[in-house]
């Protein structure tokens, strides 16, 4: 229903009908504190801490719940590889002006370049360089074609 067809008197009605509601939750939320003072209390004299004390496991990381060393893994994390040329100037490099290639082809190309990466999915790599370089244009799914 869109504002604007709805009267003022309807909005005000409306107002007065949720600070009501409001009100009524207020004085429920004190009659339950005054309970819970009264439990706590009672607790305390029963010689139990009155919070009933924090549930649950402590906060942060649980010791050892880090990445496990696995083969192919190493002790820890991989080494980021170090290439001369960013990814896109690389493609750049292996693709020719007016060449259609598939980011499968043009990632293989790059990797006989010499080009080192540890990443696990390349190939997509390359598509999402493909798709944000302006030196590529996109021509059908799984299509890119160098214009500059």
């Amino acid at each position: 229903m869109a504002l604007k067809s709805v009267s003022t008197a309807a909005l005000r009605r409306e107002l007065a009908r949720r600070e009501k509601g409001a009100t009524r939750l207020q004085a429920r939320r004190d009659k339950l504190a005054k309970k819970l003072s009264a439990l706590e209390n009672e607790l305390e004299s029963l010689g139990l801490p009155a919070g009933g004390g924090r549930r649950g496991r402590k906060p942060g990381r649980r010791a050892g719940s880090g990445r496990k060393a696995g083969p192919g893994r190493g002790a820890g994390r991989r080494k980021r590889a170090r290439n001369a040329t960013s990814l896109p100037e690389t493609i750049c490099k292996v693709v020719k002006v007016g060449a259609t290639v598939s980011p499968a082809d043009v990632a293989s190309a790059v990797r006989k370049t010499g080009y080192k990466s540890t990443a696990a999915h390349f190939g997509m790599m390359v598509s999402n360089s493909l798709s944000k370089d302006a030196r590529f244009k996109r021509l059908s799914r799984g299509k890119y074609q160098r214009v500059k």
